[in-house]
């Protein structure tokens, strides 16, 4: 008898991956807990002085939380869903030329829509709950501003490995390769796993007044794997959609523009947001269908260990 999840029951393989999550989430928290237990004082008082040692764990409890929280139970959970363990959860061999340019031309066409729907967000009422959100916003600023102190050009490269690249494929691999694929086979329906998976990633996130641009990314990349079968495209949005947050900081009192877009501070009108909207639509369909065109087995076999 087979002992792969891929062969059980949908359900008994979604709650093992829920098991293998909320297990790794402990382990790290028991981790900050003992190690980075003092960063916490920062968040919570703004007139603590941050000192270098203080950045330094910041970034070892961030490196830490990617890889226990979100790397090991991807990959755990690919191990024991199939013998082609990584194939499973997204990561092949390759890529298509053609599919990756078409997945970074996707990403910065649809920015503008994102932008704008990242001002509607964060003009957005919470009615009684406005000054909790407000609360938990200026910790989750704090953290940010900490965080993106760079000094030195070796700091920018610290950054970009920690912010933009651990996360996109920590991220990728667990909410695209794993639990996108888990809701997948268990409702059988893409398009709620595709809207599930995005909205644990958009509130994971801990910011409500970014939460709707952030979970569009969410279902532009749950889209992107669900029509590719691919993660490395939407490891490469990810990652430059963080790396460029990083750069704006960094090089942001040489232009007025990057000042602008580290601080969001930039007006995106209606039709503009609607013309991205529209043509970011439109690569999504040249994206499925020349990987319809050149990996059709992978779209029809549900056997295939390809399939998200």
């Amino acid at each position: 008898m087979n002992t792969y999840l891929k062969y059980q029951p949908p359900a008994i393989q979604f709650l093992v991956f829920l098991a293998l999550a909320g297990g790794f989430f402990l382990v790290d928290y028991a981790i900050s807990s003992f190690f980075f237990n003092d960063i916490s004082s920062v968040l919570l008082d703004k007139n603590t002085i941050v000192s270098t040692a203080i950045i330094n764990k910041f970034k070892w409890a961030q490196l830490t939380g990617s890889i226990i929280s979100f790397i090991f139970p991807a990959l755990f959970f690919g191990y024991y869903s199939s013998p082609k363990a990584l194939p499973y959860i997204g990561i092949q061999k390759s890529v298509t030329p053609v599919l990756f340019f078409a997945s970074v031309a996707l990403l910065f066409c649809i920015q503008p829509f994102i932008g704008w729907l990242g001002e509607i967000n964060a003009h957005t009422k919470f009615g009684s709950l406005q000054k909790t959100l407000e609360e938990m916003e200026a910790v989750y600023n704090r953290a940010l501003k900490v965080f993106l102190q760079m000094k030195t050009f070796k700091d920018l490269l610290i950054n970009l490995f920690i912010m933009a690249l651990l996360p996109a494929i920590g991220e990728e691999l667990f909410f695209r390769g794993s639990l996108q694929k888990a809701l997948l086979r268990m409702s059988q329906k893409p398009w709620l796993a595709i809207l599930v998976s995005s909205l644990v990633f958009g509130l994971l996130h801990g910011t409500f007044f970014k939460l709707l641009p952030i979970f569009t990314l969410g279902l532009l990349l749950g889209t992107v794997y669900h029509v590719t079968r691919n993660l490395w495209y939407t490891i490469t949005i990810h990652f430059i959609n963080n790396a460029f947050a990083v750069l704006s900081v960094y090089y942001a009192d040489s232009s007025s523009l990057l000042k602008r877009l580290a601080g969001d501070d930039i007006s995106v009108p209606l039709y503009g947001a609607l013309l991205s909207g529209v043509i970011g639509v439109g690569i999504i369909f040249f994206i499925k269908r020349k990987s319809d065109e050149d990996f059709p087995e992978i779209v029809t076999n549900d056997e295939n260990d390809y399939i998200a």
